[in-house]
């Protein structure tokens, strides 16, 4: 595999990870905000 489409993919990889734990720490706050215990999802 070339170089430059590791480094591609491994860009790609990066930016998807680092924007699944940005939604992941986005959720946890916001359940972590709510009042009512009783929320069903």
């Amino acid at each position: 595999m070339p170089t430059d489409a590791l480094l591609v993919t491994i860009a790609v990889v990066a930016v998807f990870a680092v924007f699944s734990a940005a939604l992941a720490w986005a959720d946890r706050q916001a359940s972590t905000a709510r009042p009512d215990s009783d929320f069903k999802r």
